[in-house]
């Protein structure tokens, strides 16, 4: 339908009314002599209301001198009415020429390359990958096969699980989903000790295959055995021991610290109120500054906001404007009771201890305690009890 309403539009067609008696006579004619009339409405009075073609209108003559009808030109619609309006108009066609095929040239090419869903692989390293295989500002978006771009990242960055490559309209959109990397295992068939990740009090030991080299209770070290894959044979201790691949939990009580200095006088930053602005317009790939000045302040804090120009959600121009905010600042010092710094210090001592915690541990106490350095300056400890799983599969050597 789409098709034909803009096939009738670039050939051109009117909009007439019939008026007589014979209307049903009219009609069966253009339609015997393939005359196509479509729209077509009946109006009161003994008229009738439709769209012709331009090429078809000039056959209605003898059609409506035959029936005895009258045929009005309502309006006139298409490409070829619009053309002879501003046939004396060059400046104008021209124009609107130049327009269009500028339009055309700008949304051949690439304005905007966005990425998203990464966290531990840096953006600006992606970015760069994408430009060594074409994917950038300026690029010909024809030119950019999207499997192609796919299949040369994932071989040259191991992190990523996935990568989505979209073009639309001038925008480039690069969704990427990163490898969570697995832990290393060992072979089940190849014998095996459990020993400590770290130091800890053993709190319960669950051996499923060898045999509890510790108990409840007991203390032990970074690296220390916990389960052996070594098993004797206490009937014939001269026997060779059977080697087993260890497996089981050990759980420990485990402690993390962090301290933080109580401070009672404290500076903050406060805006003035202040501002300088610097204007920058950026054409393709040229940056060009606009009315920029010095910046009158000792202490300014620096904003930038990039505006994009874009039509509608997709169709982004080559033109950027970047505004560089530069705000006045002033240091203000300022004093604490203790009880207050204290807390600040106790708050702070906790975070960093929490920072130091593994996922998969449980926190069951958190303990704080000042304490005076050897300057006399009040320190806050922050201790953080935990219960996690400490064993770790390690190969027996020699085996």
């Amino acid at each position: 339908m789409l098709i034909l309403r803009l096939w009738n539009y670039i050939r051109g067609y009117v909009i007439i009314i019939v008026e007589g008696y014979f209307l049903e006579k009219f009609i069966n004619i253009c339609t015997h002599r393939q005359i196509r009339l479509w729209n077509v409405k009946w109006q009161k009075n003994s008229s009738v209301k439709m769209m012709i073609s331009v090429k078809d209108f000039k056959m209605l003559r003898p059609i409506a001198k035959k029936t005895r009808c009258r045929v009005h030109i309502v309006m006139k619609k298409g490409l070829p009415f619009l053309l002879n309006k501003y046939k004396n108009r060059k400046a104008f066609v021209i124009g609107a020429g130049s327009c269009i095929i500028v339009f055309f040239l700008i949304s051949s090419f690439i304005w905007d390359v966005s990425v998203v869903g990464n966290s531990s692989v840096p953006t600006e390293v992606i970015v760069e990958k994408l430009n060594d295989n074409g994917v950038k500002i300026g690029a010909l978006k024809y030119s950019i096969n999207p499997e192609d771009v796919v299949g040369n990242m994932m071989l040259e960055l191991n992190d990523l699980a996935r990568i989505s490559v979209y073009i639309r309209g001038t925008k480039v959109q690069v969704v990427v989903n990163e490898r969570v990397k697995p832990p290393d295992l060992i072979n089940k068939n190849v014998p095996c000790d459990i020993v400590a990740l770290k130091e800890g009090v053993i709190c319960s030991i669950v051996a499923k295959e060898g045999l509890e080299a510790v108990k409840v209770g007991d203390t032990v070290t970074k690296g220390q055995l916990l389960i052996t894959g070594r098993i004797e044979n206490a009937n014939y201790p001269e026997a060779s021991p059977l080697m087993v691949h260890s497996m089981g939990s050990v759980k420990a009580r485990t402690w993390y610290e962090a301290s933080a200095k109580v401070e009672q006088k404290l500076e903050r930053i406060q805006r003035t109120g202040l501002k300088k602005e610097n204007y920058s317009i950026v054409l393709f790939t040229k940056k060009i500054k606009l009315f920029h000045s010095k910046i009158p302040y000792k202490n300014s804090e620096y904003v930038e906001i990039k505006k994009k120009l874009c039509i509608g959600k997709y169709f982004a121009l080559p033109v950027e404007f970047i505004i560089d905010q530069h705000y006045e600042y002033k240091v203000e010092h300022y004093e604490i009771d203790t009880e207050t710094a204290e807390e600040m210090a106790a708050d702070k001592a906790i975070d960093l201890a929490k920072q130091k915690v593994p996922k998969n541990a449980k926190i069951v106490n958190t303990n704080i305690s000042f304490v005076n350095n050897d300057n006399g300056v009040s320190i806050a400890k922050a201790i953080i009890e935990c219960i996690e799983d400490i064993g770790v599969t390690q190969e027996i050597g020699g085996m």
